[in-house]
């Protein structure tokens, strides 16, 4: 057949989706020409992918799905020395790459810029189209595609690790709380994958003629516990934001606060339902006509003045009596003292401003935690303790 015209990008995707379809060459349980027509046909998702050329790669990428980053591990200098380390290159994934098959057109633009000859992906739909429903014959198929792309001097291998180990997520309820807990489903296919992504081979010989061997290894994972074990357990570069994470995490953990509701200081590997007893209200002169409203903080400086006179004047103390009976917590009717004796009320350390309300569940951020003022000026603007107030006035 002559053609009149040449052929738009558009024609020729489409020619190449058929071509692949009738050879049967997919990709998971598409063709390429097929998937990046449909990136060519939306507008937002035509975006330009680059290994920038100026890093030494070490062929393994982790792709987070949950977090929208893919982390590229290169070979850095460090400064002002002749030695190296390993470090990770972080990017933000686009809006529509939300799975793999979305990802294999960067995936695709990157083994393109380094020559790559062939890019196998594993996943569900490569076991269920090999007949791989039994563990062996899983093996088999994951060594024949390992093999291959062994044989190739430019190769990538795209590992969707999700679908291939899966994670068993079980919820346990005690006196502590609820606590849930995670493992890895597939260990055996976990551990031969996880074997096949540190077998990164990376040549750099600085030849005119010389081929270098790239042997690329990519993992995409969605979910957190599994992307965290595997970076850890391949021992993955964590980038600076991970750091800062982990840093934060031991900080919460392993310091110790002092709480605004019951003054006593805890960490919060040890923040417990039922661990901060503390009262919840504010307190009112109880001798008062207008049954005066104050904060505990001003009670404690009113009593600690009455206190010191009494201290200093004998004919004081039967004043100091009196007044220090006077105040009372509108929370539970017990009398105000200076003495810490707890509260009326049980729960967890810490109070957020944010939200203006206890935390009984998430953890807090040091950085964020209110002040006792903040505390108190919650307590006095609760509304049922003030409406529980105005109705004592009333009856006063």
């Amino acid at each position: 057949m002559k053609l009149t015209e040449p052929m738009n990008e558009i024609e020729a995707f489409k020619l190449a989706d058929l071509i692949a379809q009738q050879y049967q060459i997919f990709i998971g349980s598409e063709t390429l020409p097929r998937l990046l027509l449909r990136n060519l046909l939306v507008e937002s998702n035509r975006h330009i992918y680059q290994l920038p050329p100026k890093f030494k790669y070490t062929g393994r990428i982790i792709i987070g799905l949950q977090h929208q980053r893919i982390c590229i591990e290169v070979i850095q200098q460090i400064p002002n020395t002749n030695h190296t380390q390993l470090s990770v290159i972080e990017r933000p994934l686009y809006p529509n790459e939300t799975n793999v098959q979305t990802l294999l057109e960067r995936l695709t633009a990157y083994g393109n810029s380094h020559n790559v000859q062939l890019l196998q992906l594993i996943d569900l739909n490569l076991l269920a189209s090999q007949g791989a429903y039994d563990e062996r014959k899983v093996y088999e198929t994951l060594k024949d595609r390992y093999d291959e792309c062994v044989s190739y001097t430019r190769s990538m291998i795209v590992y969707d690790l999700d679908a291939l180990v899966g994670i068993n997520k079980s919820e346990s309820n005690s006196n502590m709380g609820q606590s849930v807990s995670y493992s890895v489903h597939n260990q055996s296919i976990y551990t031969y994958v996880l074997a096949r992504f540190r077998d990164r081979v990376m040549e750099d010989i600085q030849e005119k003629d010389a081929d270098n061997v790239e042997r690329w290894a990519v993992a995409v994972i969605r979910e957190p516990f599994l992307l965290r074990q595997f970076s850890d357990e391949t021992q993955f570069p964590r980038t600076s934001r991970e750091q800062e994470e982990i840093e934060s995490e031991r900080r919460r953990v392993e310091e110790p606060v002092k709480c605004v509701k019951c003054k006593d200081f805890y960490t919060e590997n040890e923040n417990r339902m039922g661990s901060c007893t503390h009262h919840d209200g504010f307190v009112y002169d109880n001798t008062s006509t207008e049954l005066t409203i104050f904060a505990p903080s001003d009670v404690v400086k009113i009593l600690n003045k009455i206190e010191r006179k009494a201290f200093n004047d004998t004919n004081q103390n039967h004043e100091w009596e009196r007044q220090k009976s006077k105040f009372k917590w509108i929370c539970c009717d017990e009398t105000f003292t200076t003495l810490h004796r707890g509260g009326c009320k049980r729960g967890k350390h810490g109070f957020s401003p944010k939200d203006n309300q206890p935390l009984n569940g998430q953890g807090i951020n040091r950085r964020e935690q209110a002040t006792v003022e903040k505390w108190e000026d919650f307590c006095c603007d609760n509304q049922e303790y003030y409406a529980k107030w105005q109705s004592l006035l009333n009856d006063y």
